[in-house]
């Protein structure tokens, strides 16, 4: 399910259709727009009023070409912006003429930890917006070890075609992978983590690539087709299960 939505944005790319897209738009989301037939990034920046930076900021999954758009895709416009990504303990907020250099030169952070704390920066750290709020890191010691807990949640699934998660790496629909919903996102600190998932006495372990936006709930997943398929031998029509899944 993370990464994962200007150039040659004017042309009309080629749509997929989703096998089952998730229902609720993202909760830290104000305003959102669902994707239809015939829609790319310029299209949907004039029809809603958006930038085509925020489009890209709130929405980390779409590629650099915008050619990953999926009907029915529900993209985020606006957020609160009054918190800082996931569970940050210490955060940054962007002030005018700020460039990723000059953020890792005021507060001492790597650009590795600030790209993989703000997956919505971009390569080349041309997105930034006055006002945004960057995590710099966590305040206390949880996110790396062991276990935890036990999670139970709605699980869709959906096929990435080749696309970047917001992970950053190209996914395909027989890769072992999940995506993340934002509860459970905490600014893509958990990117290469382990997960194991259960459903009526089957187990898969996938791997965390992606955020989704839409996935139901708090505790809710988004599956790799492959690894759906796996739990679920008829998850073309059942569509959305209700999983238990554990960080490893």
């Amino acid at each position: 399910m993370f990464s994962q939505i200007a150039v040659s944005c004017v042309l009309l790319p080629l749509l997929r259709s989703v096998a089952a897209s998730p229902l609720e738009t993202r909760q830290s989301c104000s305003s959102s727009y669902t994707v239809v037939s015939g829609d790319n990034c310029w299209a949907i920046e004039q029809r809603t009023g958006v930038s085509d930076a925020t489009l890209r900021s709130l929405n980390p999954s779409i590629n650099s070409g915008c050619t990953n758009l999926q009907v029915g895709q529900v993209l985020c416009l606006s957020s609160g912006g009054s918190t800082p990504p996931g569970n940050c303990g210490n955060s940054y907020t962007v002030v005018s003429g700020d460039s990723c250099w000059a953020i890792e030169q005021r507060t001492g952070i790597s650009d590795a930890t600030l790209h993989s704390l703000n997956p919505s920066i971009n390569s080349g750290c041309t997105n930034l917006q006055v006002g945004q709020i960057l995590c710099l890191g966590s305040s206390g010691g949880g996110g790396g070890g062991g276990g935890g807990g036990q999670y139970s949640g709605r699980a869709t699934y959906y096929d990435p075609a080749g696309g970047y998660g917001a992970c950053g790496a190209p996914l395909f629909k027989t890769d072992f992978a999940v995506a993340m919903g934002a509860g459970h996102w905490d600014g893509g600190s958990h990117c290469g983590r382990s997960i194991k998932v259960d459903y009526q006495g089957r187990s898969v372990q996938v791997v965390v690539r992606d955020l989704c936006p839409g996935c139901q709930g708090t505790e809710g997943i988004d599956l790799t087709e492959g690894a759906m398929a796996v739990l679920d031998p008829n998850y073309i029509f059942d569509g959305v299960i209700t999983v238990n899944w554990s960080f490893l």
